[in-house]
């Protein structure tokens, strides 16, 4: 008897998870309730392992990808929002999460592409019919999901994805369900038209993704899942109204409308409703509506909602409300050396202006690199005290450790390059760096506005200029009270007075200006002070400008005092 049972269960547990919807169900029980990121790579190797099989297209084994599907959906949207929600966490890490979500998009939308695919090749002598406008709601889905994820590593979608994704609105186009309202999943109450998921996908192509951070591209795609309703299609042309069309028959996405020469394939999208609704969230949100209560998200922040919605307006809007360059840009092929990293910027800016003067003038007793000591292990180090002791003033200056790229193109305020990817992996949206253009005497300060990851492992980076002659300065912060301090070795560490590095770019008159410091040393009203010849000034910060990778840009007002 024992023998028969161990027979029965060695028999049981060699059986395929993927046989039938009983296996599989027994096969997801089994998996790990604590480990969602575990779990949910065994789903998508028992997706992948699916896809390779390549078995019979029938009722069965659709059951059991769409029971590996509803079950993930929870998995799936948890790594979604720790990937989202921590944009500095590590590249071994991001890669992992991308990763894993990325492709159980793909794997999903691939297995349920191959039954609508079965069911093209041979209607009458298929059994799911019935099955395929959910079906293509569900691919659908997925495929948006395979393009948006594209976009938050600021890569370009293949050709071909373009073109799997305009068949496949061919098939709901011919059997007439494209726009039926449809539950693709029975989790979520939300209905949807093919069509309007085919819409919200041409148009978050539309947004140039490689400027936008991804919170940002996340929420443009929240926005168009609520109202891709509002998006108008017709297979005819009218010019009063479209503004768009795509080609069913291209390897591209929706293009805006420059000529009146269209074939067959071509489609034709209005947005006039969809640019009422975001001029009736502007109107709201101005009047002081809550961003969660309009249907923005709860993600959504003022007054970063306004730019983001006032820039989709100008992505899906006519051509003439499009955003045009400040400046031309022009072709030039020169070697500029890069360093990233607010020490190391602070360290290169020094040495190649008038920095170093204010420095020595504001405490000829404390050095940048005693500094820099002071703010890592809170005394001076042996190492750095010798160097300074026995160093020459002309040696004391090394430069920090750089990248050399070469420039493809150049503008009055702004440059391009190509770089390899793997080495330059620390390159983020909002990265501040130091520039200096081969030939030219001193470093700029610039910002990274524009990353494109292409198919040949190269990285496309706009910089703006921020400033063409940048002084880096050491400020003593100014305070109320001064606690008592402690000595390592006899040099003071008293954490109140350390001088606070920042990098001024732009003055107003004699008591505005703006400067870059780092984000953790910012706060609204904190005063510093700066010796200036024989004259002291008071820095006291004002609003934030801009907030950076790890850095922010303050305006500040400017105060000579009276002595």
């Amino acid at each position: 008897m024992f023998n028969i049972l161990s027979m029965l269960r060695k028999n049981s547990a060699e059986s395929d998870p993927l046989d039938n919807e009983k296996t599989i169900t027994r096969w997801i029980n089994d998996l790990p309730a604590g480990n969602v990121l575990n779990a949910h790579e065994q789903v998508l190797y028992k997706l992948a392992e699916f896809n390779a099989q390549g078995a019979q297209y029938n009722k069965e084994r659709l059951a059991v990808v769409m029971l590996l599907d509803e079950y993930a959906r929870a998995l799936q949207a948890a790594l979604s929002q720790q990937y989202l929600r921590n944009p500095r966490m590590s590249r071994i890490m991001e890669s992992r999460l991308w990763n894993a979500v990325y492709k159980f998009y793909w794997e999903v939308a691939r297995a349920y592409h191959s039954f609508i695919m079965s069911y093209v090749a041979n209607p009458a002598a298929s059994h799911l019919r019935e099955s395929i406008p959910q079906l293509t709601s569900r691919t659908l889905c997925n495929l948006g999901g395979v393009f948006k994820w594209h976009y938050l590593r600021y890569e370009k979608p293949a050709d071909k994805l373009w073109l799997r994704l305009h068949n496949l609105y061919r098939v709901a186009e011919f059997e007439g369900f494209s726009k039926s309202e449809l539950t693709p999943y029975a989790s979520s109450d939300k209905s949807a038209c093919c069509a309007d998921q085919y819409h919200r996908i041409l148009l978050l192509g539309q947004l140039d993704t490689s400027v936008l951070y991804p919170k940002q591209i996340e929420m443009a795609d929240r926005w168009l899942s609520e109202w891709s309703h509002l998006i108008e299609q017709e297979s005819k042309f009218n010019p009063d109204t479209h503004t768009l069309y795509v080609a069913l028959s291209d390897d591209v996405g929706a293009r805006r409308i420059r000529n009146t020469e269209f074939t067959e394939s071509c489609r034709f999208i209005g947005i006039s409703r969809l640019h009422e609704q975001i001029q009736q969230s502007r109107t709201a949100l101005q009047e002081g509506n809550s961003p969660a209560l309009l249907g923005l998200g709860e993600d959504c922040r003022l007054p970063d909602c306004f730019e983001i919605l006032d820039y989709a307006e100008r992505q899906w809007g006519p051509l003439e409300n499009r955003e045009q360059r400040k400046s031309q840009r022009t072709t030039a092929k020169k070697i500029i050396d890069v360093v990233h990293g607010f020490n190391e910027i602070c360290a290169v800016v020094k040495q190649g202006h008038n920095g170093a003067d204010v420095l020595h003038e504001m405490d000829a007793g404390l050095k940048y690199d005693e500094m820099i000591d002071m703010k890592l292990y809170g005394f001076v180090t042996e190492s750095t005290r010798t160097r300074n002791r026995h160093a020459t003033p002309a040696s004391t200056e090394k430069t920090p450790p750089h990248e050399r790229w070469v420039m493809e193109n150049m503008s009055e305020q702004s440059l391009g390059a190509s770089v390899p990817a793997k080495s330059n992996d620390w390159g983020r949206l909002g990265s501040m760096v130091a520039l200096k253009v081969e030939r030219d005497n001193g470093w700029k300060i610039g910002v990274m506005r524009r990353l494109l990851h292409t198919d040949d492992g190269l990285l496309q980076i706009g910089i703006e200029v921020l400033s063409l002659k940048p002084q880096m300065m050491l400020l003593r912060p100014l305070s109320s009270s001064t606690l008592p301090g402690y000595t390592v070795d006899g040099v003071e560490t008293t954490d109140t007075t350390l001088p606070v590095p920042i990098i001024f770019i732009s003055q107003s008159g004699n008591s505005q200006g703006e400067l870059l410091l780092e984000a953790a040393q910012y706060a609204s009203g904190r005063s510093f002070e700066l010796n200036a010849g024989a004259q002291k000034k008071t820095i006291r910060l004002q609003d934030v400008i801009e907030n950076g990778d790890g850095w922010m840009r303050v305006a500040v007002v400017i105060a000579t005092d009276e002595t």
